[in-house]
C-alpha cells in the first residue's frame, strides 16, 4: 500500500498547487511561474538523486540504458511542457476545483496506454471504475455549461489535453523504471528535458530578450508555492510508480478535486462553484476510484 500512499500524498500536493496557480494569476506577467515550476523540479530532484539515488551516474553511460533514459526525455516533454503548461492555462481559465476535476481523465487514456504499451490488462471492474470516473466529470460538466458559456471551452479543451498528456507521461515512466529503478533520477532527467525544450521554444521566437524574461518574472509567494507543490506531487507520482500500477496512481489522484476544494475554502474563503453538482461528481469519481482499487 506504500504506492497508494504516495500517490494520495501526491494528490494532496496536486490540489495546494491547483489553488496556488489561480492566486498567482493575479500578480502574473509572464507565464505565471511554470518556468520556475519546471526549475524547482530539476533542482529537487537531483538533489534527491545526488544524495539518496539507487541508480549511479556511471550506469547512465551504459549503452542498454539509452533507451530508458529516451523515455524520461520523452515522458518529461509530455508531463512538464505539455501537461504542465496545459494545466496552469486550465487552472488559470476554469479554477482549480474544476481543473482537478478535468485530470481525472487521465485514468481513462491510461487504460489503453497501458494495455498497448504494457500489456497491462485491466478486468471488468477496472473498466468499470473508469467509466464512472468518466460519468463523474460529465456530471459536472454537463452539455448545457458548453453551450451557454458558462465555463471556457478554451480551458476545458486545456485541461482534456493535459490529462491526455499525462496518461502518456506514466506510461512512459512505468515502462522505464524498471531498467534504470529510480524515482529522482527520472524527474530530473525529465524536468531538464523540460527546460531544454521551453527555453529553446522561447529564444526561437520574436523578441527573444522580453521573450526569456517573460520565463523568470513571476516569482512570487504563490508562484513559489505552485512550483514546491507541483514538483513534490510529480516526484510522489514517480516514486508511487515504482510500486503500484499506472492505473492506481492515476486514479487515485480523484482524491486532488477534493483537496483543491477544501484548500480552496481554507486559504481564500472562496467556495466552489456548483457545490451541489460537485460533491455529487466528486462521490462518483471516488466509487470509480474504490472500484478499481478494490
Amino acid at each position: 500500500m506504500i504506492g497508494e500512499l504516495y500517490a494520495l500524498l501526491a494528490a494532496l500536493a496536486y490540489g495546494a498547487a491547483g489553488v496556488a496557480i489561480q492566486r498567482g494569476r493575479a500578480t502574473a506577467r509572464g507565464d505565471n511561474g511554470v518556468f520556475l515550476s519546471v526549475l524547482v523540479t530539476a533542482a529537487l530532484t537531483f538533489s534527491i538523486w545526488a544524495l539518496w539515488g539507487r541508480v549511479p551516474l556511471d550506469a547512465l553511460l551504459a549503452p542498454d540504458t539509452a533507451p530508458a533514459i529516451g523515455l524520461f526525455v520523452a515522458a518529461g516533454l509530455l508531463s512538464t511542457v505539455l501537461g504542465r503548461t496545459w494545466m496552469f492555462r486550465a487552472t488559470e481559465r476554469t479554477g482549480p476545483v474544476t481543473a482537478s476535476l478535468l485530470r481525472r481523465l487521465t485514468p481513462v487514456f491510461g487504460l489503453p496506454l497501458a494495455f498497448v504499451m504494457l500489456s497491462e490488462l485491466p478486468d471488468g471492474a477496472t473498466l468499470a471504475g473508469a467509466a464512472l470516473v468518466l460519468a463523474g466529470v460529465m456530471i459536472y460538466l454537463p452539455p448545457r455549461a458548453l453551450r451557454t458559456g458558462t465555463l471556457s471551452r478554451i480551458g476545458l479543451a486545456f485541461g482534456v489535453g493535459s490529462a491526455g498528456a499525462y496518461a502518456l507521461a506514466y506510461t512512459l515512466r512505468s515502462a522505464a523504471l524498471e531498467p534504470l529503478p529510480d524515482a529522482a533520477l527520472g524527474t530530473c532527467i525529465g524536468a531538464l528535458a523540460g527546460l531544454v525544450w521551453i527555453v529553446a521554444t522561447a529564444s526561437l521566437r520574436r523578441g527573444r530578450k522580453g521573450r526569456l524574461t517573460a520565463l523568470v518574472v513571476d516569482h512570487g509567494p504563490w508562484h513559489l508555492l505552485a512550483a514546491l507543490a507541483l514538483s513534490l506531487g510529480q516526484f510522489l507520482q514517480f516514486l508511487a510508480l515504482q510500486t503500484t500500477t499506472v492505473v492506481s496512481v492515476a486514479t487515485l489522484g480523484t482524491l486532488e478535486v477534493v483537496f483543491a476544494a477544501l484548500l480552496l475554502a481554507a486559504l481564500t474563503g472562496q467556495r466552489p462553484a456548483q457545490l451541489p453538482r460537485l460533491i455529487g461528481a466528486g462521490a462518483v469519481a471516488l466509487a470509480g476510484t474504490a472500484l478499481m482499487l478494490r
